[in-house]
């Protein structure tokens, strides 16, 4: 913690994370206390930072010091769960972990790789928008809600949805709060569609001479292939591959895997079981916030990313452990440097530069606070933002939850 001056009285500022200070932290278990500190906040004009693992906290513009952190992950555990209708239901701050367990001795499971499942919460995760690799054929996180609790910045609580797939009433909501970054409103608890969990997972490694190459393979392995679970093309510290996945009963996924090395041709490694599950599970690992990352998602139309991949490959070829993963069916481009080995500003600047000139969009989303002023870290103002800003107004009027953090 570090020690500041406000009058002539001290306060101790607790880091969140790099540049996210607040000046007091308050713990919720129940949503109940959640609207009473928003409902305090409101009334006395007070910054609010709601986080659960304090993972992507540092994602978005650097703002001033908050008053309170609303530390949600007392907030956790099972409320319902119906397997025979793949439905569940659990409050906000409840780790990845504990959900995949819990599913996990029915058979089933949510289709998401995700960054340190031990501490990433579900709420944290419908937050930020995160979505994986899997997307690619099972989706992401947000066709998997079907419901939701939440405490808008007023205090007031209210909930969308419920625990039948088929109900629509305020089906949207939960979706709307998807990927809004905690600028909206708390979220309290979740209720999700489930799938059940496939018997086998194996993934095909293939070597490439370039990363163009390896994303036009990309392309057309998922063209050809409906059984793809993920297709990535990767550049790192073994060269550049394209990885492949699928999941299912174990004699279709022994056949798709054949025809997967088949049609990549130099195919270096097999990987089944949890060989399988556990590379995954650190690709994007290797490719999220860390304190000496700069790491940018980049997201372009699919038939422009191989020529966009193509151009921050050039940028990354000379710094000594750079990543890239590149999804070109999802149309992403991930990119991972360590700090010590480059010009951060000029690299962040050309980066943000090439993606501009594609005409994608990006997100700087792990970097030092110096570096979210240098370019701006949500990329280019989006289309309607007027209506995003009456939203923000709407749900949040006092402007107390995670102010300047967004665009909005």
């Amino acid at each position: 913690m570090n020690v500041v001056s406000t009058g002539s009285k001290q306060t101790q500022l607790h880091d969140l994370a790099p540049g996210v200070q607040v000046r007091e932290i308050v713990e919720a278990r129940s949503p109940e206390r959640v609207a009473e500190l928003l409902k305090h906040a409101m009334a006395a004009q007070s910054s609010v930072v709601p986080f659960g693992g304090k993972h992507s906290l540092a994602t978005g513009h650097r703002s001033d010091p908050a008053q309170y952190g609303l530390d949600l992950t007392g907030l956790r555990g099972l409320i319902a769960y119906e397997p025979a209708d793949l439905t569940m239901s659990v409050w906000a701050g409840t780790t990845m972990a504990e959900i995949q367990a819990e599913l996990g001795a029915s058979g089933q499971e949510l289709p998401l790789d995700v960054p340190y499942p031990d501490s990433t919460t579900i709420g944290g995760l419908v937050a930020t928008g995160f979505a994986g690799p899997r997307r690619l054929r099972s989706g992401s996180l947000r066709d998997l809600l079907i419901g939701c609790a939440f405490v808008r910045g007023d205090g007031m609580t209210a909930k969308a949805g419920g625990m039948v797939v088929k109900n629509v009433s305020g089906f949207e909501i939960p979706r709307f709060l998807h990927g809004s970054w905690g600028a909206l409103a708390v979220l309290t608890s979740v209720n999700l569609k489930v799938t059940p969990r496939p018997r086998a997972d194996g993934s095909v490694i293939a070597s490439f001479p370039d990363l163009s190459s390896a994303a036009e393979a990309c392309l057309a392995l998922i063209a050809a292939e409906p059984a793809v679970e993920s297709c990535v093309a990767l550049r790192g510290g073994h060269g550049v591959a394209v990885a492949s996945r699928a999941v299912g009963r174990a004699a279709a996924v022994k056949e798709t895997l054949a025809s997967f090395a088949n049609a990549l041709g130099d195919a270096r490694e097999f990987l089944d079981g949890d060989s399988s599950i556990g590379f995954w599970k650190e690709l994007v690992e290797r490719f999220s916030e860390a304190p000496q990352t700069l790491a940018m998602a980049i997201g372009a139309r699919p038939r422009d990313v191989v020529a966009l991949a193509a151009g921050v490959d050039a940028l990354v070829t000379n710094i000594e452990g750079a990543e890239l993963m590149v999804s070109p069916g999802l149309g992403t481009i991930r990119v991972a440097t360590p700090l010590a080995e480059l010009d951060a500003g000029k690299f962040v600047r050309e980066l943000a530069s090439l993606a501009i000139e594609h005409g994608a969009t990006y997100v700087l989303e792990s970097a030092p606070p110096a570096l979210r002023s240098i370019v701006p870290p949500w990329g280019s103002s989006p289309d309607g933002l007027e209506l995003m800003q009456s939203v923000k107004r709407e749900f949040d009027p006092a402007a107390i939850l995670n102010p300047g953090r967004l665009f909005i």
